[in-house]
């Protein structure tokens, strides 16, 4: 069934706790030893695959327990829109109910190359977006997680519309041309502490997908 993923006829693929969407039906995924990699093979104004991590550890989470999120990366050709970025969907507290109240964007160098995306609450926003046109609340591009929390400080992590993620991996964008792109994602890491201040780590390693 990972062909799925690279039939743009055929529909999104759940494997493990990993959501893997080609999500506009004009790029496709493919798995390799370690990584799972995005392409955007199609010129079209709208392009992207995508990998939401869907379980409930994070989901509701205060996110004053969030410590840390790394990601690995392979950036291997560029496209003409955004490259890569993680999602991080916030809500303002656990009763709400919006898809997010705040989504932070955090983008890797839009460059050919490999590296690591590391995300800790002190780590600068590239972009933020509200989901309805109220007040911001704190989320605003190049400020920080801790000053969200600051803002509002029974700010949970994930979304509130019934489905399970807290965490997006994508590469492209809707609304641009991002044909030519290319990176590969791996190695996963997610830390956050408990009340007791004991710190835990959840780690995917794409290995295991394939």
């Amino acid at each position: 069934y990972f062909e799925c993923l690279q039939d743009p006829a055929s529909g999104p693929v759940l494997v493990g706790d990993w959501w893997l969407q080609r999500d506009v039906n004009n790029g496709e995924m493919f798995f390799e030893d370690d990584a799972v990699c995005g392409r955007i093979s199609v010129a079209d104004g709208n392009s992207r695959t995508r990998m939401e991590l869907w379980n409930d550890v994070h989901l509701g989470m205060d996110l004053g327990q969030f410590k840390e999120f790394s990601v690995g990366y392979d950036y291997r050709s560029l496209g003409g829109g955004s490259g890569g970025y993680l999602n991080m969907y916030l809500r303002v507290d656990e009763t709400s109910t919006a898809y997010y109240d705040c989504n932070l964007v955090f983008n890797i160098p839009n460059a050919v190359g490999t590296g690591t995306l590391l995300v800790t609450p002190e780590t600068v926003v590239s972009s933020a977006r509200t989901f309805s046109s109220g007040d911001a609340n704190g989320c605003i591009a190049g400020t920080t997680i801790e000053d969200y929390l600051a803002a509002n400080e029974d700010a949970v992590m994930g979304v509130g519309n019934g489905e399970l993620y807290t965490f997006a991996l994508n590469t492209g964008s809707t609304g641009q041309d991002n044909s030519g792109l290319e990176i590969c994602w791996g190695d996963v890491s997610i830390k956050h502490v408990d009340e007791a201040g004991n710190i835990y780590a959840n780690t995917f390693e794409f290995t295991t997908l394939v």
